[in-house]
């Protein structure tokens, strides 16, 4: 029975390695095939930096003839200031796309201003197949707090574009119309955002991909796993480009013919390229431009909040969210209010881990007379089936007698699992982490710990923990216990520091309450009756 209680810590620890390992939250893979909402025609990606190509024509409804515009072309070239709240851009009359969108407040790993539009990637507003209509200059004209741009070659194919302010956070108004070859080709959504994390510590968080939400599900495509263009159809929430932290989206008014996915380049810098195709032309909505913040995505609807995912225990993630955001109101650090929240989470964990270092205390009691259990039966037990179920029995009669429970140990490290997986969780994705520096070294609880000392420090605490707890098994077994607190801190080293100073905490506390126990146990065996 003392090797099944071993056997169990040891299941323990190797779950939460395995868990971590290939469990951990991030960007979810393209499916096999099309999403199951998925309809018409797949065709070949285009270039780099490219619209997807012309020949998706084929997989809309040809639009309506209408009537021929007049040719109009601009002559003012100069670009055009725009903003609204949380964010300032830039349109460019050459192709009438946003060629710009900078978010206030938010800056990248060089410290400047930061910035959305993916450099080299065909531009929001572009239209998705190549031809003047992207190279011209537009007309412009100011108008609603925003601009109007038009183009027309005279033969048929025109597109008029309104682009504006928004009234939420983040949010920006477009309005596309189109005729001839345009209508049909849709309008870009986006074609990658810029990277908000360092090559170094982009790690399994660092991918972007395409998003879309059709007929009330949440699919997501990486760009390296698009081989053939996707075309999604169905009600349409929103569809855009996502990484860990930003969101580059729109909100159509009105249902829309299709969602076309494709890949622009190839290999690790492959961009997710998202385009929109309007019925009869017309592409009209709001571009969410901005970070995942749970409080503003939720006043969106339209399920734009589960861009946000903080995966199985995602409402356990969400509740801390929301004691760090009431911490951090009072302590002005977010490191130090991952300190409080650790203290309030051992203070609510406390009867179950006392019970627990009890337990383990009362087996390290009646380790003398199960081994003298062992000893008694230790050759015959390996030969004789039934000789070994006498043993089991007689172990399991000392543990009835002394009131011991072998699991009792084991349950707390299971209880807490889901809560560490929902701190993972929470550090990996929660804007309000990015970039937030604790002390000295740390300058971002998002990332991992440069330097490496958080996960050097929480190692050492794991080997003093583990000395001070009660001792059972063999020292063979225990010795190879010792290298457990080895293998956590290896694996934490990639881990972001956020959650390395909580489990760095966390056993400062299981110490501290290891001590306490340790007292508590000595006095109530001082007070009974000798």
């Amino acid at each position: 029975m003392e090797k099944r209680v071993l056997l169990a810590a040891v299941l323990s620890g190797i779950v939460v390695i395995i868990w971590f390992s290939l469990f951990a939250p991030k960007p979810p893979s393209a499916p096999a095939g099309p999403p199951p909402v998925a309809t018409g025609a797949a065709s070949p990606a285009g270039p780099a930096g490219a619209p997807a190509p012309a020949a998706q024509e084929a997989a809309t409804p040809a639009v309506p003839a209408g009537p021929v515009v007049a040719a109009e072309v601009g002559e003012d070239a100069a670009p055009i200031a725009l903003a609204g709240d949380g964010w300032h851009a830039t349109v460019d009359p050459r192709g009438g796309v946003i060629s710009s969108l900078i978010l206030d407040g938010y800056r990248d790993d060089a410290g400047a201003p930061l910035e959305l539009v993916r450099a080299g990637g065909a531009p929001p507003l572009s239209v998705a197949a190549p031809g003047a209509w992207n190279e011209a200059l537009y007309t412009v004209k100011r108008e609603d707090g925003g601009v109007r741009l038009r183009w027309s070659d005279g033969a048929g194919n025109w597109v008029e574009k309104k682009i504006a302010a928004g009234k939420g956070k983040f949010a920006v108004d477009i309005e596309v119309r189109s005729g001839g070859a345009p209508a049909r080709a849709g309008v870009v959504v986006a074609t990658g955002i810029e990277k908000t994390l360092k090559i170094d510590q982009q790690g399994r968080f660092g991918g972007e991909s395409a998003v879309v939400r059709v007929n009330g599900k949440v699919d997501r495509l990486l760009a390296a796993k698009l081989d053939t263009t996707q075309s999604v159809q169905g009600a349409v929430d929103f569809a855009g480009v996502e990484d860990q932290y930003f969101l580059l989206a729109l909100l159509p008014n009105d249902p829309v013919a299709e969602v076309r996915i494709s890949r622009s380049g190839t290999g690790p810098t492959a961009l997710p390229q998202v385009v929109m195709v309007g019925i009869n032309g017309a592409v009209a909505g709001t571009i969410y431009a901005g970070a995942k913040d749970r409080s503003i995505l939720l006043g969106y609807g339209r399920g734009l909040a589960e861009t946000l995912s903080f995966g199985i225990f995602g409402f356990l993630s969400v509740g801390f969210l929301a004691a760090l955001r009431w911490i951090y109101g009072w302590v002005g650090n977010w490191g130090v209010a991952i300190i409080v929240l650790t203290a309030g989470i051992r203070i609510l964990l406390f009867p179950l881990n006392h019970k627990s270092a009890v337990a383990m205390k009362r087996m390290q009691a009646v380790q003398p007379k199960m081994k003298a259990i062992q000893d008694r039966y230790k050759d015959r037990a390996k030969k004789d089936p039934n000789v070994r179920t006498r043993m089991n029995q007689e172990v399991m009669n000392l543990y009835k007698e002394e009131g011991v429970n072998p699991m009792g140990g084991c349950l707390p490290m299971l209880v807490q699992l889901p809560i560490l997986w929902a701190l993972y969780s929470l550090f990996a994705y929660a804007i309000e982490l990015r970039q937030a520096p604790f002390v000295f070294w740390i300058h971002d609880l998002a990332a991992k710990d440069p330097t490496y000392i958080t996960p050097i420090l929480m190692t050492a605490s794991m080997v003093l923990q583990q000395r001070m707890a009660p001792q059972v098994g063999d020292p063979a077994q225990r010795r190879m216990f010792m290298f457990m607190p080895f293998i956590f801190g290896f694996m934490f080293m990639s881990f972001p520091a956020g959650l390395v100073l909580y489990w760095l905490v966390n056993n400062l506390f299981t110490i501290g309450q290891q001590l306490l126990t340790e007292r508590m146990m000595t006095a109530k065996a001082s007070a009974q009756p000798k």
